[in-house]
Order: structure tokens, then C-alpha cells, then sequence
């Protein structure tokens, strides 16, 4: 843990930069708040601990000369939606001036700018380079040939004077050539987006007699035809009377971190299973499409897709199959899209389309032709043939439509009147379904679940936690056989009911959000507990109690939804079921998200501690999924991490999750936490979590599902 922990401090030591998080208030940058970690506190000369300042006291920290421009340019930058990347002096308590470098954005909710995220370092050695080239010419043309950034200086008019190894090798200009030659000829640049040629940074630098950057989609154009992603800085080389003798250029070459930064900008609006956008990505483009609508009088569709049956093909074969159908579908439909259209994955089984200019007729031809394409198309999984169908619903997008979210309420109440009337079909969204569709919803779920408390129609399902290496097991625990997460399913369910899956069962993806949205699901949690517990005791007493039993007893996982955390009877409810049936509290561990946590973070810190007073366990489940995840934690004493899902699937091939789940791994370990992955799905996915060092897996890789007795 130690060389663990070590290891951790000297990568963000490497980095030597830290967060930049305020709020901005009333879209006012100098009405907000700091939060400063310890390193960006020490940064700007306060205390290095986590604390928070006024914008207007962190602007006292800043050089006089430069406090107005740093605010009118944050302010402009926040006004235009555009990053911001600037450099300024901060006055330290010893009297010396550093100089910070920053870069970051605005976040926005709703159109509205909240705070600025960002990162600051220490810009100071590089200024005292900047400051020193002039006086150590010599030295730094020797020192310059040695290091790994490609380095040109030129005269007062940018004709090449000096390149070095790393310059020369980036331009395939050799030294000797490029002598005399103007710098733009030798340093071509073009425009990453079209290929348009760039001004030469050195002629802008010579010109206005400042340091200056390049844009940061600047490609470099070398000799030989290669193209290269690079950042460069150019300055002015001062003489000892103050004239400009000539400038430097340095060049980077961020290939490598550039591709990096497309792919994660491309994760962040892309589905990684199917390489469909994704709902944020998708809800932009509705938006689009309705600005297109209101200010040029254009017709465009919203089709909103639920497949019909998909969950009998994830249920029967495994998340593995459903992916591969999800793939495959994706690729059916996006053949049969237009040049203008746009397809997406919105989450699970469903997907949007934009038919963009396309009137309400054609837009019905076209939405029908996808839902035959899917009826007609067979899925083979081994030895069994599936037949998938889609249900759509359509809203019309014109100048008369209100707002991007009324327009995807109006497609998704549109495709739950499609399933209504049979599935299969593609229904054109009217004014009455939104009540139907509502009511009939509310109706249905109320008396399905209240019905299944009455009639005990509930079942519980567990699937084993497994241990993945030798030295880390339930045994630490005193549970020898590891963990069981138990799952809830509702028996019994009918033709109409959402959800349902093959084998009759109705999924709780269908009806846990419909519990607490209409206040069942501290009753269901309730109900879990309870027969949990009585499951545990009806195992000791088939074992007759022997010590053997006792110590191969597994330890039981039961989801807590944040109602059941926030509920002021539900911790008395726990411990009197466990005094009721005699059962070892250590045998149950409660799983508990980030977000449930969050909405209430005292009171779950205080649930928290009474039962793990009492002896019982704590896991946080879908770890990583919130941005706040690692704040959180170090408030929150659980013994297990559930490390999210979107993580772990796909892992084997993607080095960005691999690297975030190690992270994760890490800092858990740090902390005396143990990891759990989950939806490890196949062997692949399995070798590459446990050469992470994940403690535990779960998942059809390693366990199938079972009901509880």
C-alpha cells in the first residue's frame, strides 16, 4: 500500500498542475466561488489545504498590472462559450512574483454558465527561460541540440538562424539548408479543420513583439509531405538596449496527445458499443434541427425507437449477445439513413433519429421502412434464432414546436402509445397522448406493484461476487464462500406488462424508477430485507448450525435506493429484522450509489455508521459515474468499490477505461477499499481486470444468476 501510494504522489507530482473550479453567478465570473485542492491553494501562496474564496480575494492575490485584463478576458471568454488560456503573476506572502498558467472552459446547464473548469501551473520557469535566452545564447544552442522539443531560432526579419536535432528531424529541413530561408518556408503550417495555411507564429511574434502560441489545430506541414499535430511558442530574443535581435520557436510535437484528446472528445458525444452518438450529442442535434425549423420554416422528424423483445435475447443469451444486437442493428439502420439524417443510441434498447427536412408523409414512409427492416431481420445466437421488432414514435418538428425537450417527451410518449397498441408499429405523436400516455403509466405501475407486495409476486435472484486472486477473499471476512449480490424480479408478468422477459419475469429496469417515482420503493426495500434476512436464516438452520456452515456462509449484497437511506424508519426496520431471525449482521453488505448518497449526505453518513457499528457491510455501487466520485469518498467509510459498468465492458480493447479503472483500483487500495467490477462478461474482459489487480469481479464470466430459496 505503501509503494502504492508513493507511486500515486510521483504521477501527480510529474504533472505539476492543479484544478481550477469556481462558480460563476449571474454569468458574472467576479461574483463566484473558488474551490482550491491543497496544491492549487499552495500555488498562489495560501495554506495547502482544500478551502474555498471569493473570486474578488483571489483576484487580490493577482499582480495590479494584470487583475483587469484576467478579468475581462475570463468574462469575455464565459460570454462567447469559447476556452480560455491564459497566463498572469499572483504576488506570493515572501513578496515574489510567480506567474500562473491556466486553461480551461465554462460549464454550462441550460444554456447558462455555472462555474469554469480548468487547470493551473506554475508558468514561472518557463518566463525565467524566456527571460534568460537573450544573455545565453551560446550555452542554449547547446543545450537546446540535446532536448526532445524541435527548436528554431531566427534573425529580426525570421530568416533561420539555428534548428535543432529534434527541428530538423519534425521540418526534414536540415540545418545547413534552411540557413537564411524565411521561417515559413521552412515551418509551414496549415489549419487542422480545412488544411488552410496558418501565419507563421515567428512573423507574428517579430511583429507585435510578444510571445505568442499557435492554435491548438495546428498541424505542421514537413518537407517530405509528412503532417504532424504540433503546439508551438515563438518569442522575441531581446538585445541589452531593448531591441528585438530575432525570435525562438519551439515545436512540440502532440500527436499522440492530440488523437488522445479526439478520442475522448469522441467518447464524450458517442455511444462506445454501437459508435452511435450518444443522448447529450443527440439532444444537440434536436436542438439544432428546431433552431433550423423557427428561424428558416424547415420540416424535420423525431423518431423516438424502443426494440421490442431485445430483453429476451439479453436475459436468455447474456449482455454479450444483446451487445452483438445492438451492434448489428445499428449498422442495419445506419445503412438506411439519409445523408442528412442522424441516428443515435439514447440508452439500453432505444435509439433517436432525426429525419432532417423531411415533411410529416415522407418522414412516415421512411420511419415504417426502418420498422420493417428490423421486423424483417433474424438475430442467431448459437443454435437459437431470434425475431426483434421496433415500436416508433414520431413528433413533427416545425416553427410551432415549443422546446427540444417537449419534442423528445412528445417521441418517447408517442413510442409508449406504439407499444400500447400492440408494438411493432410506428405511431405519429397527438396532443391526447401525453395525458393517455401519463395516465395509463401511473395507473398501471401503481396497482402492478402494489398488487405484487399483496400477492407476494416478488422473487430474489443472487449472483456470486467472485474473488479474483488468493490473497483477497470473503474469508477476510469470516465468509469464506464471498459475496451474493441478490437481484429482484417481479414472477408472473402479463402480455402488457414493460419490461417482461422471456422466462416471465419482469426485469427491475422496468419497474424500480416507476417505484420511486410513486414513493413504493422504501416498501420494496423493505421487503428485500426482510426475506433476505429469513433466506440467511433458513440456510443456517438446513446447515444445523455447524461451524463449517458458519464459515463458509456467504455474505449477502442488498441494493438501498436513497428514499430507503433518507427514511427515518428503515434503519430501526434493519436491525430489528436481523435481531428477529438471528442472523449475523456481518453476513449483509448494503449497496448504496454515489448519487443517493449525495442527496443527503449527513444522514447517510450516520446510516452508514450505526450498521457498521452493528457488524454489517457497505458497498458504493457504479463508482466513477459521478464527476465527484473521489471527493465523496473519503467522507463515506464502505468496504467496497462497485466500479461503474460503462467502465469494465469493453475494457480489453480500450486503454482510456483501463486507465481510468486503475485509477480507481488505486486509489481504493490507498484507502483500504476493495473493487469490484462489474458486467464482466467474457474471458477477455476477465484476464483484463485481474491483471488491474481488481479484487472481485461479477458477471456472466464468472457467475450465472440463481433464485433464492
Amino acid at each position: 500500500m505503501q509503494e502504492t501510494r508513493l507511486r500515486l504522489h510521483l504521477a501527480l507530482g510529474a504533472a505539476r498542475m492543479s484544478t481550477w473550479d469556481a462558480t460563476v453567478v449571474d454569468s458574472k465570473v467576479t461574483d463566484g466561488i473558488v474551490s482550491w485542492s491543497p496544491d492549487g491553494a499552495a500555488l498562489i501562496g495560501l495554506a495547502p489545504v482544500e478551502q474555498q474564496q471569493h473570486y474578488l480575494d483571489f483576484l487580490a492575490r493577482v499582480h495590479p498590472d494584470e487583475r483587469a485584463h484576467l478579468v475581462q478576458y475570463m468574462q469575455l471568454r464565459v460570454d462567447q462559450g469559447a476556452p480560455y488560456h491564459c497566463e498572469y503573476r499572483v504576488l506570493m506572502p515572501d513578496g515574489m512574483v510567480r506567474w500562473i498558467g491556466c486553461r480551461g472552459m465554462a460549464v454550462y446547464e441550460d444554456g447558462i454558465p455555472v462555474r469554469t473548469l480548468g487547470l493551473i501551473w506554475d508558468d514561472s520557469p518557463r518566463k525565467q527561460q524566456e527571460a534568460e535566452l537573450a544573455e545565453q545564447k551560446e550555452l542554449a544552442e547547446v543545450t537546446l541540440g540535446s532536448i526532445g522539443d524541435g527548436v528554431i531560432a531566427t534573425d529580426a526579419r525570421g530568416r533561420v538562424r539555428f534548428m535543432n536535432r529534434v527541428a530538423e528531424e519534425l521540418t526534414s529541413w536540415n540545418g545547413e539548408q534552411a540557413a537564411g530561408i524565411d521561417v515559413a518556408h521552412v515551418v509551414r503550417l496549415l489549419d487542422e479543420a480545412d488544411g488552410s495555411e496558418m501565419e507563421n507564429p515567428v512573423h507574428r511574434c517579430l511583429r507585435e513583439r510578444h510571445a505568442v502560441g499557435v492554435s491548438s489545430h495546428a498541424q505542421l506541414l514537413a518537407r517530405d509531405g509528412r503532417r504532424m499535430a504540433i503546439e508551438d511558442s515563438s518569442a522575441p530574443i531581446w538585445g541589452r538596449d531593448g531591441t528585438v535581435l530575432g525570435a525562438v520557436v519551439v515545436l512540440h510535437d502532440v500527436t499522440h496527445e492530440r488523437k488522445l484528446a479526439h478520442q475522448l472528445s469522441w467518447q464524450a458525444s458517442h455511444d462506445p458499443l454501437t459508435g452511435l452518438i450518444n443522448r447529450r450529442a443527440f439532444e444537440v442535434a434536436v436542438a439544432d434541427a428546431l433552431r433550423s425549423a423557427k428561424d428558416h420554416g424547415h420540416h424535420h422528424a423525431l423518431l423516438y425507437m424502443d426494440l421490442d423483445r431485445f430483453k429476451i435475447v439479453n436475459d436468455t443469451c447474456g449482455h454479450g449477445a444483446g451487445d452483438l444486437l445492438l451492434q448489428t442493428l445499428s449498422q442495419l439502420l445506419q445503412r438506411r439513413m439519409r445523408e442528412s439524417d442522424v441516428l443515435a443510441r439514447l440508452g439500453g434498447d432505444e435509439m433517436g433519429v432525426i429525419l432532417s427536412f423531411c415533411p410529416l408523409p415522407r418522414a412516415l414512409a421512411l420511419a415504417d421502412e426502418l420498422r420493417q427492416a428490423v421486423k424483417d431481420f433474424r438475430f442467431v445466437w448459437g443454435e437459437r434464432v431470434f425475431e426483434i421488432g421496433v415500436s416508433i414514435g414520431m413528433v413533427e418538428i416545425s416553427e410551432h414546436s415549443k422546446s427540444m425537450t417537449e419534442l423528445l417527451i412528445a417521441a418517447d410518449q408517442a413510442c409508449y402509445m406504439a407499444k400500447e397498441q400492440g408494438r411493432n408499429r410506428v405511431h405519429v405523436y397527438r396532443e391526447s397522448d401525453a395525458m393517455l400516455a401519463r395516465r395509463q403509466g401511473e395507473l398501471h405501475w401503481v396497482s402492478r406493484l402494489t398488487e405484487a407486495l399483496e400477492k407476494n409476486q416478488f422473487r430474489l435472484f443472487s449472483q456470486p461476487i467472485v474473488a479474483l486472486n488468493g490473497s483477497v477473499n470473503g474469508a477476510a471476512n469470516g465468509h469464506a464462500a464471498g459475496h451474493q449480490e441478490v437481484l429482484l424480479r417481479i414472477a408472473g408478468a402479463g402480455r402488457l406488462d414493460p419490461g417482461a422477459s422471456g422466462d416471465g419475469l419482469i426485469l427491475p429496469g422496468a419497474f424500480i424508477p416507476a417505484a420511486e417515482r410513486y414513493d413504493l420503493i422504501v416498501p420494496l426495500d423493505r421487503w428485500v430485507v426482510t426475506h433476505v434476512c429469513r433466506h440467511i436464516q433458513a440456510e443456517r438452520r438446513r446447515a444445523d448450525g455447524s461451524r463449517k456452515a458458519q464459515l463458509y456462509a456467504p455474505m449477502y449484497s442488498v441494493n438501498l435506493s436513497g428514499s430507503s437511506l433518507g427514511d427515518d424508519g428503515m434503519l430501526a426496520h434493519i436491525q430489528s429484522e436481523i435481531a428477529a431471525h438471528g442472523i449475523d449482521p456481518g453476513q449483509l453488505c448494503f449497496e448504496i450509489t454515489e448519487t443517493a448518497v449525495i442527496a443527503n449526505l449527513p444522514k447517510a453518513q450516520e446510516f452508514i455508521a450505526s450498521l457498521r457499528a452493528l457488524g454489517c457491510h457497505f458497498s458504493l455501487d457504479d463508482f466513477g459515474s459521478g464527476l465527484s466520485s473521489f471527493a465523496y469518498l473519503r467522507t463515506l467509510p464502505v468496504d467496497y468499490l462497485k466500479i461503474d459498468g460503462l467502465f469494465i465492458r469493453g475494457i480489453a480493447g480500450n486503454d482510456i477505461n483501463r486507465a481510468l479503472v486503475k485509477a480507481i483500483n488505486e486509489v481504493g487500495h490507498v484507502m483500504g477499499i476493495r473493487t469490484v467490477a462489474e458486467y464482466v462478461e467474457d474471458t477477455e474482459t476477465l484476464a483484463a481486470v485481474r491483471a488491474l489487480g481488481i479484487d472481485y469481479a461479477q458477471g456472466y464470466a464468472v457467475g450465472q444468476l440463481r433464485q433464492l430459496s
